[in-house]
């Protein structure tokens, strides 16, 4: 993790208690858990998840991955200040594509906020690889940017640099249809940010100038003036179900 993300999440941390992510969790899934089937509920990329705590009191394995260890004490302070759990959760720090999955059986997988962190050939291999721990039923999240998010700027030479691929329906469907599965769901949203997420951004700003040793007043205002604009947030979901 680079510095600018590790002072964003630490900033987060600050601003957001774990009651703060329970109440604000938005999990489509709940429409279909009584169709789960035997198997871990999953989150790759989970970082301080939201959806895992929704599913802390269940019976079910909980795994979280991520790819790193800062977000994943974060994770675990925030579960052992929770009141007495008998939650059966792991927690492993692991990077897609360069180490393999825990074995098991999958029954859920939450892919939110992580594959635009990835060409399309690559979320191919991540899934081609998810498979091998899922079975008949299992059902797997997607929650990405679109293709009309406001940073997608194709004639940018530099567009991909950070994120990946923007997404459309049809992109998420030749990922996953082909393999096998079927889709039960599909959205697009458009949204500001809250003013919250937007002090949080400021905070994580602060920090960062600080970090840079950016201490001039006018200057850390023009950056600010830059930076701290509430552009719409534009995201495509998917749930899809293995056949």
């Amino acid at each position: 993790m680079d510095v600018q993300m590790r002072l964003y999440w630490e900033a987060y941390s600050e601003n957001y208690t774990t009651d703060d992510l329970i109440r604000e969790i938005h999990n489509p899934l709940r429409h279909y858990e009584n169709e789960f089937v035997d198997g871990a509920i999953v989150d790759i990329g989970c970082g301080q998840t939201t959806f895992l705590f929704d599913y802390i009191n269940t019976p079910r394995k909980l795994l979280g991955f991520d790819n790193d260890q800062h977000q994943l004490n974060l994770l675990r302070e925030r579960l052992d200040a929770l009141p007495a759990i008998n939650a059966n959760i792991e927690l492993h720090n692991l990077t897609l594509l360069s180490e393999p999955l825990p074995s098991g059986i999958y029954a859920v997988v939450f892919l939110a906020n992580i594959l635009h962190f990835f060409n399309l050939m690559e979320c191919q291999k991540i899934i081609t690889e998810l498979k091998r721990n899922l079975v008949k039923g299992s059902i797997v999240y997607v929650w990405a940017h679109s293709d009309k998010y406001y940073r997608n700027d194709p004639s940018n030479p530099d567009n991909y640099e950070y994120f990946k691929h923007y997404f459309t329906l049809s992109d998420l469907d030749n990922l996953f249809i082909p393999s096998g599965f079927e889709r039960l769901a599909f959205s697009e949203t458009e949204r500001l940010f809250s003013k919250k997420e937007m002090q949080t951004q400021e905070k994580w700003l602060e920090k960062y100038l600080d970090h840079l040793k950016i201490f001039d007043k006018c200057e850390r205002k023009s950056i600010k003036n830059e930076n701290l604009v509430n552009n719409p947030e534009n995201d495509i979901t998917c749930i899809y179900r293995l056949l």
